[in-house]
C-alpha cells in the first residue's frame, strides 16, 4: 500500500507544479493590466506583457509570455525597424 501511494506522489507532483506556471502568468498578466489601468496610457514605465508562439522545432506547447515596460517595447521596434530599414537601403553588393 505505501508503494501505491509513493507512486502516486511520484506521478501527481509534477503535474501539480507543470498546473502552477499558467495561473502564476496569469496573476502577472492581471497585475501588469491593473498597473496600466492605475498609471493611464501615457505612462512609459508601464509593464506590458506579450505573448509569442513557441520557437520553430520545439515541443513546449504553450505561449511565452515576456513583460517590458513600454517604454523597452517600442525602442525594440524602433530598433528593428531602423535595422530593416538600413539593409533595405544598402546597395547590393556581389
Amino acid at each position: 500500500m505505501k508503494h501505491i501511494k509513493l507512486i502516486a506522489c511520484i506521478v501527481a507532483a509534477p503535474l501539480m507544479i507543470a498546473a502552477a506556471g499558467p495561473e502564476e502568468e496569469a496573476a502577472a498578466a492581471a497585475a501588469a493590466e491593473k498597473q496600466q489601468a492605475e498609471a493611464g496610457a501615457d505612462d512609459r514605465n508601464v509593464m506590458v506583457c506579450k505573448k509569442f508562439d513557441p520557437p520553430t522545432g520545439t515541443r513546449a506547447a504553450r505561449k511565452r509570455q515576456i513583460c517590458k515596460s513600454k517604454a523597452e517595447w517600442e525602442m525594440m521596434e524602433k530598433e528593428a525597424y531602423d535595422t530593416v530599414d538600413r539593409v533595405q537601403r544598402k546597395p547590393y553588393q556581389r
